[in-house]
């Protein structure tokens, strides 16, 4: 009789601890997936913001549109209006593919190896993004001089102390947000491989 009290106390002991290491594990998964969320979220909220501003811009191009004058100027304006708008759609769709990564529904080398695809792409994009920002930066300054009623050539320095400033400016901006990306996703790989240790 012990003997049966034996088995049947062991294997209930074994169910136990099963069930202990399953909801351990679901814990796990649960807590990685909320850190995940948490660093990706980190990334959206800046571009989310910048999706704002270029709304903003192309709405101030668009209700001034009237203003300007000369054809080629208005060419460039609705290129500066396509930009603002293709810019966002780019950055948050390459967001979103990195940050809809379902780390509980896929296995270890799996999430990895889909993380690390995701964040090339990310980066990228991001590269053309800027690539594209600068480009919209030297269209968009003969429109915004056209909406003041101005020709560049009317302001005072702007080729020699304007312009190399406001292209300085931007180029250390995109150095600096890429840079801040790339430390989340590299901090985010490090917890993802860190999840098998």
């Amino acid at each position: 009789m012990e003997l049966e009290e034996m088995k049947n106390t062991w294997g209930k002991l074994s169910k136990r601890v099963e069930k202990q290491e399953i909801l351990t594990t679901q814990l796990i998964e649960k807590i990685t997936q909320q850190n995940y969320n948490s660093k990706m979220n980190k990334i959206h909220y800046s571009e989310y913001v910048g999706t704002i501003i270029c709304y903003v811009g192309a709405s101030y191009i668009l209700m001034n549109f009237s203003k300007i004058d000369e054809v080629l100027i208005q060419v460039l304006a609705g290129l500066s209006v396509l930009l603002l708008f293709t810019l966002p759609v780019i950055s948050l769709k390459s967001v979103r593919s990195i940050r809809n990564i379902d780390i509980t529904s896929n296995t270890y080398l799996e999430n990895i190896n889909l993380f690390v695809r995701q964040k090339i792409k990310f980066q990228k994009l991001q590269k053309l993004n800027v690539a594209l920002g600068l480009f919209f930066m030297l269209i968009v300054l003969p429109v915004l001089a056209a909406i003041q009623g101005k020709s560049l050539d009317q302001i005072p320095d702007f080729w020699t102390l304007i312009f190399p400033i406001f292209v300085s400016f931007f180029l250390v901006f995109a150095w600096w947000v890429l840079k801040s990306y790339n430390k989340v996703l590299s901090a985010t790989e490090k917890m993802l491989t860190d999840i098998n240790n």
